[in-house]
């Protein structure tokens, strides 16, 4: 959830809005949400066609590789192979993996389940009622192409139903079917944005990922050039904030000061932004109150 504090006027406003626009042009990429998915689309409909392939163009943590009836997806971040086999080849019926370094799956995925509560955008996680953020995942949900479960932590023999269990926390146990979707491994917002090709992979709509991605890359750049074309002495100070526990610290992730930078604003400097500031402490509260005042806009979000 954010607020934004400072003074309205319209070169603040500008900046507050080129740094949401960049923020909702990403997250919009993110639209899956819950934990049980009905894919809707037959192996015939799906079948991978000549020339639909993704090329993973900025993203740093996966590589996707094309054979004449499989793909194989190596993920940086944990290590792990995904050799995904076409549901109408002689393969996959002969040929299963699953080892610590190699897992197989039969593609186009006919269902999949998803753990929210580590995925992979804030405001998608946690789905456990009828009342999600996105309008999108609530029609979904309504017309019965998304199912709640209520899989306990390390319930693998109830998650063992669906075809592939996307996961962002690398470091639990995983079954067979569980495969590591980690977007928030990358470092800039278009690199997580590219890992809607890693899921696309799995369901053969790689011309569809490739699609909502060019569009998600061009109207971030288009953004940004916005913010460059603009004409000013300085950068206005930005300071992201988040709350947590009681405590309020300066945002420290790069995809997050990446933000601030495209959309033309500057960083808290590094000399002020590794102190933690707790309200409760009377002398915090008051340097807290000296840096936000000094800040052009602080952007507030609590977890």
């Amino acid at each position: 959830m954010f607020w934004f504090w400072g003074c309205c006027n319209v070169e603040k406003m500008l900046l507050l809005v080129l740094i949401m626009s960049l923020c909702n042009v990403v997250w919009s990429v993110w639209t899956t949400d819950g934990v049980n998915f009905n894919t809707g689309t037959s192996a015939v409909a799906a079948k991978q066609k000549v020339g639909d392939f993704s090329k993973v163009e900025d993203a740093s943590n996966f590589h996707i590789y094309y054979g004449q009836t499989f793909k194989v997806i190596k993920n940086v971040v944990d290590g792990k192979s995904y050799l995904l086999i076409q549901s109408n080849s002689r393969m996959a019926s002969r040929t299963k993996y699953c080892t610590p370094r190699i897992k197989s799956f039969v593609i186009p995925l006919s269902n999949y389940s998803v753990d929210p509560s580590a995925f992979p955008v804030d405001r998608l996680k946690g789905i456990t009622s009828e009342v999600v953020a996105s309008e999108c995942i609530r029609k979904y949900y309504e017309s019965g192409g998304i199912q709640m479960i209520n899989a306990s932590d390390g319930d693998t023999q109830q998650l063992a139903q669906f075809g592939a269990h996307f996961i962002a926390d690398t470091d639990q146990s995983q079954a067979c079917n569980f495969a590591a979707c980690v977007p928030s491994g990358e470092d800039t917002p278009l690199q997580r944005a590219e890992w809607i090709k890693f899921l696309g992979s799995f369901v053969n709509v790689e011309e569809r990922a490739n699609h909502v991605y060019s569009i998600i890359k061009q109207n971030y750049l288009c953004l940004t050039n916005v913010s460059s074309s603009r004409k000013s002495s300085f950068k206005p100070i930005v300071a992201w904030m988040e709350y947590n526990n009681g405590l309020w610290s300066f945002a420290k992730e790069t995809f997050k000061l990446k933000y601030v930078e495209d959309a033309g604003g500057e960083n808290v400097d590094d000399s002020i932004n590794k102190i933690s500031y707790n309200i409760s402490n009377s002398d915090d509260l008051e340097q807290l109150h000296a840096i936000l005042c000094v800040s052009y806009i602080v952007l507030l979000y609590r977890t």
